[in-house]
């Protein structure tokens, strides 16, 4: 959810406590190096269990099972990030489960950037996504890849002060917005790599 604070981009950073809050919650290619963490165990994911409200997409690519499958990761990362978000800490959250890369390494950052401004975030988004294109990354290789399109709404997450527990949402944040994931298989098991918010582009 890169949208909590003043202006937010792809990889958005808590700007200085100062400036309170531009947290980046989801992870995101930006320019720059990106520390690859370990990568999830090699088993079936299971559901989702945190609160994100994903409706289903209307409709997911003919090849239906597969869509659902990527549709799958894709809430799971998000609910692993809300509950990574809420606890201040991304342990037991289940994000190894459902992403790895850049996907990984920016929920790493962007939990640890909100520690740091001494924040944690409350409620969930809502998550509308469909996938709009599935392929081969390598034919030799079995490895598939997907795109997912969604306009993330995060009307109901909100920014907090640790101790306190009050509301410290920037002045001004977009609330509903565009999000592009891509999605690939591990040892069989779709996975979320990487994830850009467009903040920009209301949906």
């Amino acid at each position: 959810m890169r949208h909590m604070g003043g202006t937010l981009r792809c990889g958005a950073a808590i700007a200085a406590a100062a400036a309170s809050a531009a947290l980046g919650l989801t992870a995101c290619s930006a320019g720059g190096t990106v520390q690859t963490l370990p990568s999830a165990p090699q088993t079936a994911a299971p559901a989702p269990s945190a609160g994100v409200s994903v409706q289903a997409a209307p409709s997911v690519l003919p090849s239906s099972i597969t869509g659902v499958l990527v549709l799958r990761a894709y809430a799971g990362f998000w609910a692993a990030q809300v509950k990574a978000l809420d606890s201040g800490t991304v342990t037991g959250s289940g994000l190894q489960t459902y992403s790895i890369g850049a996907a990984l390494s920016g929920a790493y950052t962007d939990s640890q950037r909100l520690n740091r401004a001494g924040l944690l975030m409350s409620g969930a988004p809502r998550s509308n996504p469909s996938v709009t294109e599935i392929g081969t990354v390598a034919p030799s290789s079995g490895v598939q890849s997907a795109t997912v399109q969604d306009c993330l709404d995060i009307t109901g997450w909100h920014q907090i002060d640790q101790k306190t527990r009050q509301l410290r949402d920037p002045a001004h944040r977009l609330a509903r917005y565009r999000v592009t994931a891509t999605a690939r298989t591990v040892g069989g098991v779709w996975m979320i790599s990487d994830v850009h918010e467009n903040t920009g582009q209301s949906c």
